[in-house]
């Protein structure tokens, strides 16, 4: 038994251009192991039909940073949510998440955030901001450890993979809901992104502008409002915008602050097909009550299940996805399907 040990281990080693001891190191959790030697004597161990299981037990933890905005907005709640419920079940993989939280106000202080990050962790899943400095900063450190950009992507980031919805056509699933909504007689509609330079706020609002200039030409878009994430200045700039035209009748919110766009409406006593996205459980209330008139919901739980897996497919730990399984499926909800329960609680 013993002998039969060593020469597979043996065999591993000389497949995976490595000592033994760096293999008996890996087994046995000694510790002074990459994470890409790790990954290789993994893959080896696997082509060589060592049950990958039960090698996995031997293997150190990685470190897996997850940079959000704070839960405080309801997405990030979700995305913490979900992350926090599949530690355990990335527990055999031998994969621990650890949550940061950033200001995607201050570029600077995320800048920093990353090069920490990257001296003490095994490799980085970022929600953040598309900013020049701050792409430059993950592609340096890119070459340390993997990185993985979630919902919105970061395209010179030198990441491994974007997981996440189709951003641009969750925004033309939102131009259709209004051109129907309004039908035939149309009106004026405007945008509210979050943020400029988050590109899947971008590619919202293209993807909507382009279904209604393709297909609703009644449906006029009046102009892109930009609430900062800040759910107060929603309302604010809605309300600066409705007071200006008359003519405004539906609203399309790519973020947050979907309560204060419905106090104000109701404060003015305008009505507007408002549709926004995120189930949480204070929208799934005003979808109900038909002040939202849909939701596009993309499933946080998926997304954070795939950036997990996809790592752990990199450090060959599991097949079950591949980087052509980044795409994540979304939901649309109107009052009549909507859930018994919001998936974000």
């Amino acid at each position: 038994m013993i002998n039969r040990k060593k020469t597979t281990l043996e065999q591993i080693a000389s497949a995976a251009g490595v000592s033994l001891s760096t293999v008996d190191r890996v087994m046995n959790r000694r510790g002074g192991v990459s994470p890409v030697k790790e990954a290789r004597v993994l893959e080896w161990a696997s082509k060589l039909n060592v049950d990958r299981v039960l090698f996995r037990g031997y293997l150190r933890a990685l470190r897996v940073a997850i940079l959000l905005q704070s839960p405080k907005n309801p997405f990030y709640k979700g995305l913490r949510n979900a992350f926090a419920d599949l530690g355990a079940e990335m527990a055999e993989m031998r994969i621990n998440g650890v949550m940061h939280y950033h200001n995607p106000g201050n570029i600077r202080a995320t800048i920093k955030q990353v090069e920490t990050i990257a001296a003490s962790h095994d490799a980085l899943i970022v929600v953040c901001p598309n900013d020049p400095e701050l792409a430059d900063a993950l592609k340096r450190v890119s070459g340390q450890l993997p990185i993985l950009t979630l919902a919105t992507d970061i395209p010179a980031s030198g990441r491994l993979a974007y997981v996440g919805p189709d951003n641009r056509q969750m925004g033309r699933a939102a131009g259709e809901l209004m051109g129907r909504f309004l039908g035939e007689r149309g009106g004026e509609v405007v945008v509210v992104l979050g943020m400029h330079n988050m590109i899947g706020h971008e590619e919202r609002e293209r993807g909507f502008r382009a279904v209604l200039r393709e297909r609703f030409p009644t449906c006029i878009w009046a102009a892109t409002l930009e609430s900062s994430e800040n759910q107060q200045r929603a309302g604010d700039v809605v309300r600066q915008v409705l007071l200006e035209n008359p003519r405004i009748c539906g609203i399309y919110n790519t973020s947050s602050g979907n309560s204060n766009i419905v106090a104000t409406l109701q404060s003015l006593g305008r009505k507007a097909q408002l549709i926004t996205h995120e189930l949480t459980p204070e929208r799934r209330l005003l979808l109900l009550e038909g002040s939202l008139a849909a939701i596009i919901d993309q499933n946080p739980r998926e997304e954070a299940r795939r950036a997990l897996a996809l790592l752990a497919r990199h450090f060959n730990r599991s097949d079950e996805f591949s980087l052509h399984d980044n795409i994540t499926p979304f939901n649309l909800f109107i009052r009549e399907n909507c859930p018994a329960e919001a998936s974000q609680s």
